[in-house]
């Protein structure tokens, strides 16, 4: 699975680690503690810190399964997860991206197929 942690100190977490970019989120009263990724970059408007963007590539062996956060209502368009630190240093492959990779990642978010565009505007010739 690969999956990208935006953050504003590259430097320390490839020197010291991941436990640098570790952060805490209290959720219903449940106070989370790791690292936030995401299944694509994210930026200030969606609470990111930093504009450097890291790709974290997990082997299908690893279930990263019990440290999704899973919105109830409406989403967020994205998915995001809190990982110990420990888990991305020791079965993640990361790399530091370039501002063109990044943009062409996001765009791929918001690209539809045609089949995608149909399905959201009713299809081809269906009467409303």
């Amino acid at each position: 699975m690969i999956t990208y942690h935006t953050t504003d100190k590259p430097d320390e977490i490839l020197s010291e680690g991941w436990r640098v970019a570790e952060q805490q989120l209290l959720i219903g009263g449940l106070l989370l503690t790791g690292v936030r990724v995401a299944d694509t970059p994210l930026d200030g408007n969606e609470g990111a810190r930093g504009d450097q963007v890291f790709r974290v590539e997990f082997p299908d062996t690893v279930d990263l399964g019990e440290f999704e956060l899973v919105e109830e209502e409406g989403g967020t368009g994205y998915r995001e997860w809190y990982l110990p630190a420990g888990l991305i240093d020791s079965h993640a492959t990361v790399t530091w991206m370039t501002d063109d990779a990044v943009d062409e990642v996001k765009a791929r978010r918001w690209q539809f197929t045609d089949d995608e565009v149909d399905k959201q505007i009713g299809g081809e010739g269906d009467e409303p």
